[in-house]
């Protein structure tokens, strides 16, 4: 192409003494020597010597980009095994204060949320109906007993018969039983607490007319709590009375009580198979009856054992298993769980101390795909969230209880940061962690459509 330009431009000085056409041939001749130079760039990029050519981007002709991810360290901690499940919280005893006389309520003594003792005055009701008739039943047991020591003194000297006698004797038995009901009847217009405890509800009003048989108040005995929670019959077993108990609420989520196993029912329920077993929480001003709480029995504690975060594990795929960081490739290991606790997996194989495991990007992988990790600027770090120094960055200690060292803006294994490859549809992935969650078996289907997204590789 150069060579016919330099050939074309010498024919063309003949029209050289044109001004017009001089102009023309050099614009034409300045076009055709900057394509020769672009023709000669692009042939350099398309060698792979360095150019930006087709498919490669600063690198050599044929080589893949590293898929960025995070990884994590295998460390050593403790696991428990145990039990959840929930329950709402209620009262060692809860009583209904009822009326047992008839009045106007004069005095209210007491008022939801107030502490009383037993036998403490609650409300006081109109006394002048039940003061007359104590009154007159007295005057009656009077009289009748006045009878009855004349009558009886006659007797004794054979001076009445014994029909006489007898009739004295009734009379006074009589109104003897009408004083005490009439001094009941009296002392019931004081309407006392039968337990100790805090009032839950008032059902009266000051002034209003009060019958026999009418609920005034409800208190609790609320030291202690109860929880009665229903355990599968195949742990029943694991548990026994005085085993120790966490329980949490929904409304103080940063506290946990501590609380024990009181009775486990001796029966098992034919209808759900489960076993009620009855838990008792000290009392504590921040717990209240109809709580819902959860409550979590430890039944198993193992030392020292292999961790990784909940989320390296790859859910693309019907078996446990994990990509692990080998030489800057990822390798697709098995492993067997044990123990899950919140976002902590127990390994008892596969994996060993000190390996790093992917925790963000593996979705979409492929055994053997390299891959680069970012926003590891701490070594031996098994939180990140993908900051450039350690702030942001948090290290664990492994124990399951907490963590050794938190800078600032740390946080728990992170959940962010976006999925590079593409990753499983939410509704697949929830359906997924479904089954999982449950120990169930993945369904032929799944299993087929996730070996069919694997072998696919990454969506881009």
């Amino acid at each position: 192409m150069c060579g016919f330009t330099s050939n074309f431009y010498w024919r063309s000085m003949k029209f050289r003494s044109n001004p017009f056409c001089l102009k023309f041939w050099l614009f034409f001749l300045s076009g055709l020597i900057l394509s020769c130079g672009e023709e000669d760039e692009t042939e350099v990029g398309g060698r792979g010597k360095g150019g930006f050519g087709k498919g490669n981007w600063g690198g050599a002709k044929g080589e893949v980009a590293a898929i960025p991810v995070k990884a994590d360290s295998v460390l050593r901690g403790s696991m428990n095994s145990f039990i959840e499940t929930y329950a709402r919280l209620e009262a060692e005893r809860e009583i209904k204060v009822m009326a047992r006389a008839t009045g106007f309520l004069t005095e209210l003594l007491a008022e939801e949320g107030d502490w009383v003792k037993n036998g403490q005055v609650l409300v006081r009701l109109d006394k002048e109906e039940l003061g007359l008739r104590l009154r007159q039943v007295k005057g009656d047991y009077n009289e009748a007993e006045s009878n009855y020591k004349r009558i009886k003194v006659l007797h004794e000297k054979k001076m009445v018969s014994q029909s006489e006698f007898d009739v004295a004797l009734l009379r006074y038995e009589n109104s003897k039983l009408n004083l005490a009901e009439a001094e009941l009847n009296f002392s019931h217009t004081d309407v006392k607490a039968p337990i100790t405890g805090v009032v839950l509800l008032r059902m009266v009003e000051l002034g209003a007319l009060v019958g026999s048989g009418k609920e005034l108040f409800t208190i609790a005995d609320m030291d202690p709590l109860l929880a009665k929670i229903h355990v599968p019959e195949r742990r029943m077993f694991q548990l026994h009375a005085g085993q120790k108990a966490m329980v949490s609420v929904e409304a103080l989520p940063e506290q946990s009580f501590k609380g024990s196993i009181r009775m486990i029912s001796p029966m098992v329920e034919p209808e759900s198979g489960t076993v009620k077993v009855t838990l008792e929480i000290p009392a504590n001003s921040m717990l209240k009856p109809g709580m819902f709480c959860t409550v979590r029995i430890i039944t198993d504690s193992r030392l020292n054992t292999l961790i990784i975060p909940k989320k390296a594990l790859v859910l693309e795929t019907d078996i446990d298993d994990v990509y692990v960081v080998s030489d800057g490739k990822a390798q697709l290991v098995e492993v067997v769980t044990g123990y899950v606790e919140g976002d902590r997996v127990e390994i008892l194989s596969g994996v060993d101390e000190g390996m790093r495991v992917i925790t963000v990007g593996h979705e979409g992988l492929k055994d053997g795909s390299p891959v680069r990790i970012v926003g590891d600027q701490v070594m031996g770090a098994v939180f990140s969230d993908g900051g450039s120094s350690t702030e942001g960055v948090e290290r664990w200690s492994g124990s399951g209880h907490g963590f050794a060292d938190k800078p600032r803006g740390a946080s728990k294994w992170s959940q962010r940061g976006k999925t590079p490859g593409g990753g499983l549809p939410d509704s697949l992935r929830k359906l997924i962690q479904k089954y999982r969650s449950e120990g169930r078996e993945l369904p032929d289907n799944i299993k087929d459509k996730l070996k069919k997204m694997r072998a696919e590789g990454p969506r881009r």
